[in-house]
């Protein structure tokens, strides 16, 4: 491969994106390299069809079981070989697709309708041995954009993942973010019960291990300050005594001896305050540090979250997996 690769670079050309797709697959690490064909519309067009292909693109993305090639430079490998996503609906193309990729896998489907039914079908298959790895099939009744929430739902259930509960709550038409009966949880929540109470915010936003230990962290600084307020209370008070013991003294050895009792109290005092101003300082940091936690961590708005995503993409030309910022305008 790499000599192949070598050879492009000798004469001044870019090499196939085939060869890079090889490439780069062996550094993908533990998660699986996937290639998506644009599901065959039957019954819908074209345009919808590919919408849909874009949207189980994003979902499988989301799983973070799987790293995608991206789809136009997957269009790219087609066209020097003279294939056409049309054309390449066999699981014999697909694989050999897949083999020029350098993919594991490869998912082709179809989404069809009859009257008012829909049906969603979706194959992956190994593209080494051309075995079906796993199948999936879905039926749906109702308009044809209640589709993206199954054709999302079924992304998870391709990766044999359990679907998050807000898709399962928009497919029985409940709330989003949120169980049917509960309200949703915010940012703005989190932050405003760490202000209260440190650790409850990130308690409330299923944090609950930093919650205890901002917790645990602010009752400790508390009893180590209490400990260094009874010492330095017990130092004032001493000082008030050998000071009074030092004054009404008449053996020079006694005066001598109170004199040393309290300038020791006197420096113990000091001592003392200066422990309790620290102690304090960090009781307020800490304080302080665990609201950011709380606003930083807290529960995000899911609704938003779907409006900006990064999708985490195979990118040729630097032979490595990078970020991309997709944003939805819907």
């Amino acid at each position: 491969l790499e000599m192949e690769i070598l050879a492009w670079e000798i004469v001044g050309l870019k090499a196939p994106q085939r060869l890079l797709f090889k490439r780069g697959s062996a550094s993908m690490g533990d998660k699986m390299t996937v290639a998506i064909l644009d599901f065959e519309p039957r019954g819908i067009s074209t345009l919808e069809s590919q919408t849909l292909t874009d949207r189980f693109a994003t979902e499988i993305n989301n799983t973070g079981k799987a790293i995608l090639v991206d789809r136009n430079s997957m269009r790219e490998v087609m066209q020097e070989q003279g294939y056409s996503e049309v054309e390449c609906s066999s699981e014999e193309c697909a694989a050999e697709v897949g083999a020029m990729l350098g993919v594991q896998f490869m998912i082709s489907g179809a989404i069809g309708k009859l009257g008012d039914t829909y049906t969603i079908d979706a194959k992956m298959f190994e593209v080494a041995t051309g075995a079906a790895a796993k199948t999936k099939n879905t039926t749906y009744v109702g308009k044809v954009d209640g589709l993206i929430t199954e054709i999302e739902i079924l992304a998870w259930e391709m990766m044999g993942l359990n679907p998050p509960r807000d898709l399962l709550n928009r497919r029985r038409g409940g709330p989003v973010t949120a169980a049917v009966g509960s309200k949703a949880k915010t940012r703005f929540g989190a932050v405003l019960r760490s202000a209260v109470l440190p650790g409850w915010g990130q308690m409330y936003s299923d944090r609950k291990l930093m919650g205890w230990s901002f917790l645990g962290g602010e009752l400790l600084l508390g009893a180590l300050a209490f400990a260094s307020h009874s010492v330095y209370q017990t130092a004032y008070d001493d000082v008030n005594t050998y000071h009074g013991q030092y004054k009404n003294a008449t053996d020079p050895v006694k005066i001598q001896e109170f004199k040393a009792l309290s300038q020791q109290a006197e420096v113990d005092v000091t001592d003392a305050n200066d422990q309790l101003t620290m102690i304090l300082y960090t009781t307020g940091g800490l304080w302080v540090i665990n609201v950011v936690h709380a606003m930083l961590t807290g529960p995000k708005n899911d609704v938003a979250a779907k409006k900006t995503k990064f999708d985490l993409v195979y990118n040729p030309e630097f032979r490595q997996p990078q970020l991309r910022l997709s944003i939805a305008l819907d």
